[in-house]
């Protein structure tokens, strides 16, 4: 009879899951095909089904189900971690007021679309009273939940996307980077201009050229079309439902390498999603295991794979034939060495791979300060450039391509930045694995044969869902906890190498 009350709470949490899957797509929608005069609509929608998805939460029949559920002895270690996490998100959710998350839906919806005309505009004086009431709002939110978590307000921002993370796990680890990576950086810089011969690409390629190679090569990686799709958006990022994968990405017909790697980058998010644990499908231990995990899997594709020369020799006959493309500039050798070029520049998305930590701990500084009170809104540029010049001795010309430039804090995301960097650690350490029990994965990649690695991200990652926590996950995947180590490893023999 017991176990009846357990099925039952899968049953009414997948009520709530299916919910946020309509939302997932809705925002997608929003951000690629949406007609720009339908916004309200489309707000209206979301916080309608934002209030409906808490109220479902809050009911007491998931109470009594929770509470039934826990005297059952044979439930096993997945149904276990299930119940824990569902009752986690009810003891959270029933902490929120309906009004305040009324208001949070509100005027992060308006924000956003005002975030869009702001940064076209490059006036960040218009963004000031709608990131205000967001921040004011979120702040209300994360005093409630720092209660219940029994944590600081920015902790429980951290921890909507990654449980358990906090800011001194975070100062400790990105303490050390500071340490290492601006004479790193200087070190890198001074051996480029001594060592890297590289043959600029000043072609101008057509987006649509450039949609067929990303199409191509996230085939070739192992990404099935019938389960998801390409589009173009402000921002990219991966979306979607169950088994319904949306990528978004963006072009430049005058660098089309970055907005390369931003559709291989969203690709191993989708590759993630796609490799779900397909029994646990709507319920939060099918979800993926936080955004530390998701990152690491989207630079692991990025950053460990298509980087490297390896991929770029396989890739690099194709670019050819797709841009109809000759000469030097177009081999494996001149690409590997643009790919890995390491200049200081303003653009988050589109920075090299060792100063990206720096742009992440910029915005980490920033956010922690703005969400416990430090600094105001309007102070936001002077000290995003201020942090500029000390970590990178560049200065943004304007805000749109500074503080203005990333979507996160203007739709309410506050305490995901980190999990990039962290992502890009883990990632390190998955790959130093990869490669002592794949010996010829090098060759594999040459060759363009990538099934061996999917399958052991599938294997080891994917497929685990969210049945322990990230820390945990690496450990019994590599063997050890997460070691700062691999990560300058990696750069060290990639970047002065």
């Amino acid at each position: 009879m017991k176990r009846e009350f357990y099925k039952d709470l899968e049953n009414k949490y997948k009520e709530v899951s299916l919910l946020y899957e309509i939302m997932g797509i809705l925002h997608w929608d929003r951000s690629t095909v949406m007609p720009e005069s339908s916004v309200v609509g489309r707000t209206d929608q979301l916080t309608n089904l934002y209030v409906l998805s808490h109220k479902m939460l809050k009911d007491k029949k998931i109470y009594n189900c929770i509470k039934q559920s826990e005297k059952i002895k044979k439930l096993n270690i997945w149904e276990k971690k299930n119940l824990k996490l569902i009752k986690k998100e009810f003891i959270i959710n029933n902490s929120l007021d309906k009004k305040l998350l009324e208001k949070i839906s509100l005027a992060t919806s308006k924000c956003e679309m005002q975030w869009r005309i702001s940064k076209e505009n490059n006036d960040f004086k218009s963004i000031i009273p709608y990131l205000e009431e967001v921040i004011k709002l979120r702040k209300i939110e994360a005093k409630i939940k720092s209660k219940v978590l029994k944590c600081s307000l920015y902790d429980a921002l951290l921890n909507d996307h990654e449980d358990g993370l906090s800011s001194k796990k975070i100062d400790k680890i990105f303490d050390q980077l500071i340490l290492f990576l601006p004479k790193f950086l200087e070190e890198v810089l001074d051996f480029q201009k001594k060592n890297k011969k590289i043959i600029p690409i000043k072609d101008k390629i057509e987006i649509q050229k450039q949609e067929k190679l990303g199409r191509l090569l996230m085939q070739k990686i192992g990404f099935d079309f019938s389960y998801g799709r390409l589009d173009v958006s402000m921002h990219p990022f991966c979306g979607g439902a169950y088994k319904d994968s949306r990528i978004t990405t963006r072009y430049n017909e005058k660098n089309f390498i970055e907005s390369l790697m931003g559709v291989l980058h969203e690709t191993g998010h989708a590759l993630y999603n796609l490799g779900l644990p397909e029994k646990w499908k709507y319920q939060p231990v099918g979800d993926a295991l936080g955004t530390v995990v998701h990152e690491s899997q989207s630079l692991f594709m990025e950053m460990q794979i298509c980087r490297s020369f390896e991929f770029l020799k396989f890739a690099s006959p194709f670019m050819r034939k797709v841009f109809n493309k000759k000469g030097k500039q177009w081999e494996a050798n001149n690409l590997y060495n643009i790919y890995t070029l390491v200049k200081p520049s303003f653009i988050r998305v589109d920075a090299d791979e060792v100063t990206y930590p720096l742009h992440v701990i910029i915005r980490y500084k920033i956010e922690k300060d703005l969400i416990e009170g430090n600094i105001k809104v309007k102070e936001i540029p002077n000290v995003w450039n201020m942090y500029m010049n000390d970590f990178l001795n560049i200065k943004p010309k304007n805000n749109k391509e500074g503080c203005l430039q990333d979507i996160h804090w203007f739709d309410g995301t506050f305490g995901y930045f980190p999990t990039y960097t962290l992502g890009a650690i883990y990632a390190s350490q998955l790959f130093s694995k990869i490669k002592k029990e794949l010996p010829n994965l090098n060759i594999q990649i040459a060759n363009g044969k990538f099934n061996h690695l999917i399958n052991w991200l599938r294997s080891n990652v994917h497929s685990k869902g969210s049945l322990s926590n990230s820390e945990d996950l690496v450990k019994k995947v590599t063997g050890e906890e997460l070691n700062i180590e691999y990560f300058k490893k990696h750069l060290i023999n990639r970047y002065l190498n």
